[in-house]
Formats: structure tokens, C-alpha cells, sequence
């Protein structure tokens, strides 16, 4: 069966991370997203280097697989009429600017509203107040809004998260009200604005620690693997020298722990008697457990906790992750067909729908590629219209 947004029609003038994701997951549910990018560069991601995958960045092959590309530059008279033009075709529109930006070509939401149209708005800090023209990326929010302060090790610096993880749950976030304001036009006819700023949702992703603040609670402190409500959770290493996870989160799984690692006397100790003791003794049940880990190879140690019970895993780096198991059985990666290269590397939605699957894999487009098809179909653009936009009318 079709995907469950199939038909929905969606312009997408985001860029780098937060927006495109966003756009990516409607995508994904089937809806139709046209992205439209600047003729020289487009999409910022498209330019990151390294890595790269036959001439094509992976970051852009990461956050736009199966969108159509549409290069007009909106400096232009016929480029900025071609934009509005889609916008009044569109259910959804997606933008990421720095605030004004939008305005200045005549396509914020309150130049191009209608009644049924959903406009969704990302920014760093918001489309109103005192700061909402500051410029933010995900590394300047993780840092303001508290979220590095609890990542890394008690006795080293702050520490970014790898991968964007402010960027990334923006669009999650995004993609989210937007099916919200869809399922309320559903139901009244009407569409309305949704903003998702950046840092909204940076200091959303440090609860509960800063709630824990704000009810008057301790101060949160980094304790690089270690977890702020269970002990022992931690990384620990084995004979071989291969590291490992477990998290022994309630009294049961601690029970079980214990008496796997041949630390029964633990169980009668008073400081281990509950899990709030636990924490409070973090450091002294470490050593113990960490002493127990050492005494056989991690693999042998995360198969006999699997059997109890006990959830734990081998630390795995990338190359040993993509091929494992876990991955293949799943089927989130595997190669997308690309209209050049044949086909392109892909991690798929980490989402199944039953009865209305999602859309065929499809990798990310080359800048322009979908120009012309676009406006054709969508506007009934001829020769003369796309020449006015510079767009050739054979383009693909």
C-alpha cells in the first residue's frame, strides 16, 4: 500500500541539518518534498568534506534522500515568482533562515498564508524576542544551553556530542508538530505557524537533570559512562582487553549481575542494599565489578548476562556496527538507486509501519536535477518559463 503521506506536497527551503531532517522524515511517510536550493552550492551539506562517496558528500546524502531538487536563486524576480508559486501549491512549507530572510523575498507566513497551510519555522533562538536574530549552529546551543556541561569525564572539559544531536532532535522535533498541525487541519480545515527553534530543544535534552536543578536538587556533574540514576551501569573491560557495557538498573538486574560475576557477598552488603545506596557508592561497586570483568574475555561476560537477564553489549566501532548482526536483521542500511551514480550508501528510517509501509529507498538528488520536472508538472511551466529561471527544459 501507499505510504500514509502519500499526496501531501511539501517545499522545503531548509538547509544543513535540523530543517532537512524534518523534511527527510515526511519523506520518508511518502509525502512529496520539493527542496529548493541556491544554483551555486545549493545546500550547505553538500559542500562538507571529507567524507565523500563518488564526489557527493555523505552529509548531504544523510538528511535528503528522496526530495527532488529545484536550483532557483530567489534574488531574481523569476526565481522568487517560481518559489511563491509552489508555496501556493504546497500543504507544507519548511524554512531555516536567519530571521528576516524569508520576509525579504516575500515568503514568510504571513506574506503566503492561507487558510490551510502548514508552515513550520526553524531557528536558533525563535522568530520573536531579543535574540531572534542571533545566529546559532548545533555546537553554540549544545554549549549555551547547559547540554555539553554534562558530557565527558568528571575530571576533563565539556564535551560536544559527535554526531549533532541538537540539530538531529530539531528536525525530530519538527517533523513531529508538523504531523500535529496536519492531524488538527484534519480534523478543522485549518492549517497554522509551527516554530521549532534550536535552542528550545537543546535545553529540552538536558531533563531531567535540569528539572532535577530547578526542584532544588544537586547540580548534575559529568560522569562520562556512567549512568545518573543506576549503579553499577557502566564501561567496563575484560580480560582481552575488549570493552563492554551492562547496567544493572533495578534489584533484580542487580541480583543477577552480582551472582553472574561471582560477587554474591555484594547482596549483603549494606552500602548495595537499594538502588539509591548504589549510586551514592558508585565508585567503591565499580571497582568491584570492574575487578569481576577483568577476570574473562567480554564476550563470555556479555553472553552470560544476556542469559541472566542482564542487558549488556561489546563497545563496537563503526566498521564492526554497520555489517553486525543487529544491523542486517534490522535492515536500516543498504544502497539507495541515485540518478547518476547508480546507487548511494544509506541508513533507512528507524521506523516500520504495518499497514502503510514507507516510501522505496531513494538516495539524496543532485543539485537542480528535478528542476524542470517540478515546475513543469506542478506549475505547467513551459520553455520560456524555465529559461526565466535557468532552468533548461531537458534538465533531469
Amino acid at each position: 500500500m501507499a505510504p500514509p503521506l502519500t499526496g501531501l506536497k511539501v517545499v522545503d527551503f531548509t538547509r544543513v541539518i535540523a530543517g532537512p531532517v524534518a523534511a527527510m522524515i515526511l519523506s520518508d511517510l511518502g509525502a512529496e518534498i520539493v527542496k529548493l536550493e541556491h544554483p551555486k552550492g545549493g545546500d550547505d551539506t553538500r559542500g562538507y568534506r571529507p567524507p565523500e562517496f563518488k564526489g557527493i558528500s555523505a552529509a548531504f546524502l544523510s538528511y535528503n534522500r528522496g526530495k527532488q531538487s529545484v536550483a532557483v536563486d530567489l534574488a531574481t524576480e523569476a526565481g522568487c515568482k517560481a518559489a511563491r508559486a509552489l508555496v501556493d501549491q504546497a500543504d507544507v512549507v519548511i524554512e531555516n533562515f536567519s530571521t528576516g530572510v524569508m520576509a525579504k523575498y516575500g515568503l514568510d507566513y504571513e506574506s503566503v498564508k492561507r487558510p490551510e497551510l502548514v508552515y513550520c519555522s526553524t531557528s536558533a533562538y525563535g522568530r520573536d524576542g531579543p535574540f531572534m536574530k542571533r545566529p546559532g549552529y548545533d555546537p553554540v546551543v549544545q554549549a549555551e544551553s547547559g547540554f555539553q556541561s554534562l558530557t565527558g569525564h568528571a575530571d576533563s572539559e565539556p564535551v560536544r556530542t559527535a554526531i549533532p544531536m541538537t540539530d538531529v532532535t530539531t528536525g525530530l522535533n519538527g517533523a513531529m508538530a508538523i504531523l500535529a498541525a496536519l492531524w488538527w487541519r484534519k480534523k478543522t480545515g485549518l492549517g497554522q505557524f509551527v516554530e521549532v527553534p534550536l535552542y528550545d530543544t537543546g535545553l529540552f535534552n538536558t531533563a531531567p537533570l535540569s528539572v532535577q536543578r530547578m526542584a532544588g536538587g544537586p547540580l548534575a556533574t559529568r560522569i562520562g559512562n556512567g549512568d545518573h540514576w543506576a549503579a553499577p551501569a557502566n564501561r567496563y573491560v575484560g580480560s582481552d582487553g575488549q570493552a563492554l557495557v551492562a547496567v544493572a538498573d533495578t534489584d533484580a538486574r542487580f541480583e543477577a549481575m552480582m551472582e553472574t560475576l561471582e560477587l554474591a557477598q555484594t547482596l549483603h552488603d549494606v552500602r548495595f542494599k537499594d538502588g539509591f545506596g548504589r549510586l551514592q557508592h558508585r565508585a567503591e561497586l565499580d571497582d568491584l565489578v570492574g575487578g569481576a570483568f577483568a577476570k574473562a574475555p567480554a564476550a563470555d561476560w556479555v553472553d552470560r548476562l544476556r542469559t541472566a537477564g542482564v542487558p549488556a553489549a561489546l563497545v563496537r566501532e563503526l566498521p564492526e556496527s554497520i555489517p553486525s548482526m543487529e544491523t542486517s536483521r534490522r535492515g536500516v542500511t543498504g544502497m539507495a538507486p541515485h540518478s547518476v551514480i547508480d546507487e548511494a550508501p544509506e541508513l533507512g528510517p528507524a521506523m516500520r509501519l504495518k499497514r502503510r509501509g514507507l516510501k522505496p529507498a531513494e538516495a539524496a538528488p543532485l543539485l537542480g536535477q528535478d528542476g524542470a520536472a517540478v515546475l513543469q508538472r506542478w506549475l505547467g511551466y513551459g520553455p520560456d518559463e524555465l529559461a526565466a529561471v535557468g532552468i533548461q527544459e531537458d534538465a533531469s
